[in-house]
């Protein structure tokens, strides 16, 4: 039986500087079962004549138990290690754009400052809090959760780069296709980089393209159906670079 555990009391046992040993402690967590359950949102997607439905997670993922969780930040490396380990998939930016787009839960970014501080501990309990002050106990498919580590053909070829996406704000400086947000498709950070802002959220592999069941991965490279998960045509890169399957099995 896995361990009962308090999200704030996790987080309390944590190095306060961001550091390997503290996405180990990511990783062991989720894998001893203080995962804190995840509400699986159906997300819909169209592209020419194809219909598709993707499961996303409906909120960042969280240690901790029902009443006491904490949102985690991570890395873009143990991000991918936990999409190995919940057989799901990192998301896209055309899947981010879709969860703004059908989420029963809009908030605004909880923009913080960008100081030598934004990778420990507390600001990552201070982001946490903030976004639970806006959400006020709504439920269903929720963003702003963060910023999100994605997948793109532009990382094609690269094994130190990472891509981050995400803050949708009507009064955002930045465009990508039709929605305004302050973090459009950006390769600045390697896959090591954590900050406050840099939350877990995750697609199931397992979807559902023209009533039958599919694995999300085929699809990311299916020349008539890509565009049900990509903006960018089909897709060369399905796991973050730099990850090896062999590494997180």
């Amino acid at each position: 039986m896995a361990e009962v555990v308090r999200g704030t009391d996790w987080v309390a046992r944590l190095p306060e500087r961001a550091c390997a040993a503290r996405e180990d402690a990511v990783l062991e967590a989720v894998q001893g079962g203080l995962l804190a359950p995840i509400c699986w949102a159906p997300v819909h997607s169209e592209h020419g004549e194809h219909r598709a439905t993707f499961l996303v997670s409906a909120d960042a993922l969280r240690i901790g138990d029902a009443e006491d969780s904490v949102r985690i930040n991570a890395s873009a490396r143990t991000t991918q290690r936990l999409a190995d380990r919940l057989e799901c998939a990192m998301l896209t930016t055309r899947l981010c754009d879709l969860v703004w787009e059908q989420a029963s839960v809009r908030i605004p970014p909880c923009i913080g400052a960008p100081d030598p501080t934004m990778a420990n501990t507390s600001r990552m309990l201070e982001h946490h809090r903030r976004v639970e002050e806006q959400v006020a106990g709504r439920a269903g498919l929720i963003e702003n959760v963060g910023k999100h580590w994605v997948l793109t053909n532009r990382l094609a070829g690269s094994r130190d780069r990472a891509a981050n996406y995400g803050w949708y704000d009507p009064k955002a400086a930045h465009r990508h296709g039709q929605h305004a947000l302050w973090q459009p498709p950006g390769l600045a950070h390697d896959l090591d980089h954590v900050d406050y802002s840099q939350v877990v959220r995750l697609v199931r592999r397992r979807c559902t393209v023209d009533g039958a069941e599919r694995d999300i991965l085929e699809v990311m490279t299916d020349p008539a159906l890509a565009g049900l998960v990509s903006s960018e045509g089909p897709l060369r890169v399905l796991r973050q670079p730099g990850v090896p399957e062999a590494a997180v099995a």
